[in-house]
């Protein structure tokens, strides 16, 4: 569950000169979801908190024990603590002429290296083989040999290991744009069990954008509905139910709450 530590901050951002400024702020622990019909702005929003994206004003920070950091830039969010799982992993993630191994690596390479990379320093390959290993039994992946181009690899499998990649840098906050796109049912539950470790047994916080809305209700405690580029509406865990989400996706407002007659 959620604490009372605001992990990540975000501050009048624009996604749009002629959009609403975004201010919000996701708590230590937490799962937010991401919602919309296609175009209105929650992708341009998640790449914006992973520094993909410039926003057109304002701006992100992530903080936690280390201190407070202001997300500019990709690199930015990867050494304050933020991953980034994108949506079209054959576009903006693997590298299918490589190896499961090297895919892996990818993700983390100053970890794996001795002390003086990037200009000099040995690759631990004992401690990456070790790592893959343990997220191979963690999450289920499939391959013949870590040396097995990714490209054979099913879809499913292939996310699998993008997610590794990720984790094996110790994120503090997980960015997931649609992840249990084009997977089959089996692999979207064994990334649902695993979301929630993430969560439950390393304190992780997830922001997560997805096109299936049953997956919204299942795994978020809050959920920011897009419009039009800015937040139309902020459905919380008792009102998450798919007719709720597509009602506020196409610009229906819940009623106000009444009492003895009069708007609360």
């Amino acid at each position: 569950m959620p604490d009372d530590i605001t992990i990540l901050a975000v501050h009048d951002l624009q996604l749009l000169s002629d959009s609403a400024p975004i201010s919000a702020e996701i708590a230590r622990g937490a799962v937010v979801g991401l919602a919309g019909l296609d175009g209105h702005g929650q992708a341009e929003f998640i790449e914006s908190l992973s520094g993909m994206r410039a926003p057109v004003s304002g701006g992100v920070s992530l903080s936690h024990s280390e201190g407070t950091f202001p997300i500019r830039n990709y690199n930015d969010a990867a050494h304050a603590g933020l991953a980034y799982l994108p949506s079209d992993r054959k576009k903006n993630g693997i590298f299918p002429m490589l190896g499961v191994d090297d895919n892996f690596l990818l993700g983390n390479v100053e970890g794996f290296f001795t002390q003086g990379f990037p200009k000099g320093g040995w690759l631990k390959t004992a401690a990456v083989d070790a790592s893959l290993e343990s997220f191979r039994k963690d999450l289920s992946i499939s391959f013949a040999t870590p040396k097995t181009p990714i490209r054979n690899l099913s879809g499913g499998n292939q996310q699998k290991v993008l997610l590794a990649r990720i984790m094996a840098a110790n994120p503090q906050v997980l960015l997931l744009n649609d992840p249990t796109r084009g997977v089959d049912i089996g692999t979207r539950h064994a990334l649902y069990a695993y979301f929630r470790r993430a969560v439950d047994e390393l304190g992780m916080t997830i922001v997560l954008l997805s096109t299936e809305l049953d997956e919204l209700v299942e795994l978020c405690d809050r959920v920011f509905v897009f419009r039009d580029h800015a937040v139309f509406e902020e459905l919380e865990q008792n009102e998450l139910t798919l007719n709720r989400l597509m009602q506020s996706m196409f610009g229906q407002s819940a009623p106000a709450a009444k009492q003895d007659g009069k708007p609360l």
